[in-house]
């Protein structure tokens, strides 16, 4: 037989696994050779995986049907359930461990994890996730751990973790998000052959159990493919590198995937030993669930594969209203979660949105990416608002390249609202103003840094002025405009709290000629000084949030109540 060419991506774990068919392949006296490749999903940076399935695997298997390699090498998980035509699979090395492991910097809980990948001890789905602070940050693109950690804790935001392993460790390590979750399996193929840094080793981490974390379908599978033509050509190929019950399981998993309109990116979690399976799987609206700030139960399903019937449906959303007495917050930021998260507080709270969001899609750039530098050069995406989040996906939706960049969230309110959408952010500033998220931006990356910076028709330019006087390249157009709505009215009084989102919420609020209570909250020092600078608000007290907004408004809330109820205690 003629040299077998063997095709692959460029990641170490990537050359590992072809490694390891190369060596077993020359283990039965037959020549290989190594033909390392690009493909789609290392050319881009993004947490918008939807329109990328199969994404590591279509451009590999095209040098396939052109003859270019002659079998390709990949990660089974990865592989979409519905070949592309003209390719099959030619085998499934034997499996290796399936389990995910929960990564982090806190050196006094779990293990180191080199200590840890020479053990066999596992930690619960909850006890291992206490490691996560309130509102904390989990790096992860994968629907199913996405899923699985957000129906425990809607607190967490997830953040992208794209690129190889090393890469998301090394984010880890910058403080990008407070744990990641990693498939142990490559994690444990690099270290073995000396290919990790003991200064990843040296991080600490959880081994979550597979009872109520079942595995992604084919994790920790090697997958072989060929042309459905070259099946019988390489018949003995197949046979060298085939396993047996590895086969039969990850075709069960896949199959029930299928079974279910999955890919790769589906929220469902299956783990088949012969015929048995354990399968986990999100309800529908997962997203818009976690959005409100509820937990969701996860669908479970364990038996026979024969009697496997499971019908994904949606959860629904229980509508929670205040009591209708006594003093309320008006919102004009119209966050369903947090009236929710202060409504559960007994707080009485009402949205009203006086704005309404204009995508500008004619001022966008038509051109994000030069493909000649880099990606580690490409620019980000940064995202002051809700608004501009909605804006950013729906002109993502003509152009995609904007989704192949990583995205900057000011807050966790415009996270979670990308992330509503089906776009995980790079990374989440956790800033209440542009003053804030100045010093994350001036303090987080290198000046060399480009920056992408759409604002609002009525934004001031003191964050692109900022950024460009310390050296940063930044470019800056009019993305969107917020528009004011009619409001006919409005049961406000004086004793309510009026919470402004914005400048635009406030002039609004004017224009409307609304009703003003005597004390007015404003997102933002920049609201702040607008409503203070408008005879029409002169006469109420005028506050800027001090902190997370409904721990804040919680505490405010608190504090005001005990102050009115000694006032009227005195005056009893």
């Amino acid at each position: 037989m003629d040299k077998i060419r063997i095709g692959t991506r460029k990641s170490q774990l990537a050359l590992w696994q072809a490694r390891k068919v190369s060596d077993l392949l020359k283990s039965r006296g037959l020549r290989t050779e190594i033909v390392s490749l690009s493909s789609g999903g290392d050319r881009s940076l993004g947490g918008d995986l939807s329109s990328a399935v199969g994404q590591f695997i279509h451009s590999i298997d095209a040098e396939l049907k052109n003859d270019n390699i002659d079998i390709a090498v990949h990660s089974a998980k990865d592989v979409p359930v519905t070949y592309q035509e003209g390719i099959c699979n030619l085998a499934y090395l034997e499996r290796g461990c399936t389990n995910d492991l929960l990564i982090f910097n806190d050196s006094t809980k779990g293990l180191r994890l080199k200590e840890l990948l020479s053990t066999n001890t596992e930690t619960s789905v909850d006890d291992a996730l206490e490691i996560i602070p309130i509102n904390g940050m989990v790096g992860s693109v994968s629907g199913r751990r996405q899923s699985f950690v957000l129906s425990r804790r809607p607190d967490v935001i997830p953040i992208s973790a794209r690129g190889d392993i090393e890469t998301r460790l090394s984010k880890l390590k910058q403080g990008r998000f407070d744990a990641i979750i990693l498939a142990e399996i490559g994690i444990k193929r690099l270290s073995e052959d000396g290919l990790l840094d003991d200064n990843f080793l040296n991080l600490n981490a959880y081994r979550i159990e597979e009872k109520d974390w079942p595995t992604a379908p084919g994790q920790g599978a090697i997958a072989v493919h060929c042309k459905t033509e070259n099946r019988e050509k390489f018949r003995e190929v197949g046979e060298i590198l085939n396993h047996k019950n590895t086969r039969v399981n990850v075709e069960n998993e896949r199959l029930i995937l299928q079974q279910l309109g999955g890919g790769c990116l589906f929220p469902c979690g299956i783990n088949a030993t012969g015929s048995q399976i354990n399968a986990t799987i999100a309800p529908s609206n997962w997203r818009e669930v976690y959005s409100v700030g509820m937990r969701f139960p996860l669908i479970e399903f364990e038996g026979e594969i024969s009697s496997f019937n499971v019908v994904i449906e949606n959860q629904r959303i229980a509508q929670i209203e205040s009591s209708g007495s006594g003093p309320k917050i008006v919102s004009t930021l119209n966050s369903d979660r947090l009236s929710r998260n202060l409504i559960l507080s007994g707080i009485n709270v009402v949205n009203l949105p006086v704005l309404d969001l204009e995508p500008l899609a004619n001022n966008w750039p038509s051109e994000f990416i030069d493909r000649s530098i880099p990606k580690n050069k490409w620019p980000f995406l940064v995202l002051t608002s809700p608004f501009a989040a909605r804006c950013a996906v729906e002109i993502a939706k003509e152009n995609k390249d904007i989704s192949r960049l990583q995205w900057i969230a000011i807050g966790e309110g415009t996270a979670r609202a990308c992330f509503k959408q089906g776009v995980t952010v790079s990374l989440c500033a956790k800033s209440r103003n542009s003053e804030e998220l100045f010093k994350f931006l001036d303090s987080t990356f290198d000046k060399s840094t480009e920056f992408l910076l759409p604002r609002s028709s009525v934004s001031k330019d003191n964050l692109f002025n900022n950024l460009k006087n310390v050296g940063f390249n930044v470019t800056i157009w009019t993305g969107y405009r917020n528009k004011s709505r009619v409001v006919d009215e409005c049961d406000i009084s004086g004793s309510d709290v009026l919470l402004l989102s914005s400048p635009s919420s406030a002039k609004s609020w004017e224009e409307n000629g609304l009703p003003i209570p005597r004390n007015i909250l404003c997102m933002g020092q920049t609201t702040k000084e607008a409503v203070e600078s408008t005879p029409f608000f002169a006469g109420s007290k005028v506050e800027a949030l001090q902190g997370p907004t409904s721990e804040f408004l919680k505490m405010w809330w608190n504090q005001r109540r005990s102050v009115e109820d000694e006032s009227s205690t005195k005056d009893k």
